[in-house]
């Protein structure tokens, strides 16, 4: 394998820049059974955020089966809890990138399973998004743009991320249309 001049440059500092570590989602653990009743973050999000009572995969309770979760990114309408994914509105790789690649192994914990930051949508619109912050990515579902940018700003604060100057002028674009 021939590596150019650049891919070397990259491959030397991608672990480090500017003594941040590279990113590792196993370093963000996410979905944790803080209370110890066996149901993990992911699975007290969908009996949450389902409208109606869920049902479980077996007796005790830990795994959710079935629910009905509305999608706010798409509008769509999921009965199943395999077909949803728990979305990180700041996303895990975005955090790390803009402030918190050198927080805690705690403070990384909390944040992944930060309820405010997280909230249950379509798989392929999770997977759309990836990484990417509200310059880049924004909800198919207009009427959930208010919401999302909201959030955004809410979460920048609360942990004190440094957004990138593209994704500060769209929420502050978008936020002007917003009561």
């Amino acid at each position: 394998m021939k590596l150019t001049t650049w891919a070397l440059f990259g491959a030397l500092f991608s672990s480090t820049v500017l003594g941040q570590p590279a990113y590792d989602r196993d370093d963000w653990r996410h979905w944790e059974d803080f209370d110890g009743d066996c149901q993990n973050t992911r699975h007290e999000l969908l009996i949450v955020s389902s409208i109606v009572p869920v049902t479980f995969t077996n007796a005790r309770g830990c795994t959710v089966a079935t629910g009905i979760w509305l999608g706010p990114y798409t509008g769509q309408t999921f009965t199943k809890a395999s077909d949803v994914d728990i979305d990180h509105i700041i996303p895990l790789k975005y955090a790390h990138d803009h402030g918190g690649a050198l927080w805690s192994p705690l403070l990384k914990k909390v944040f992944a399973n930060d309820r405010d930051n997280i909230l249950v949508t379509e798989d392929n619109a999770n997977q759309s998004k990836g990484a990417k912050g509200p310059s880049e990515y924004m909800p198919p579902r207009q009427e959930y743009h208010c919401e999302y940018i909201r959030r955004w700003r809410f979460l920048l604060s609360k942990y004190e991320l440094e957004a990138d100057a593209a994704d500060l002028r769209v929420i502050r674009d978008v936020g002007r249309g917003c009561r």
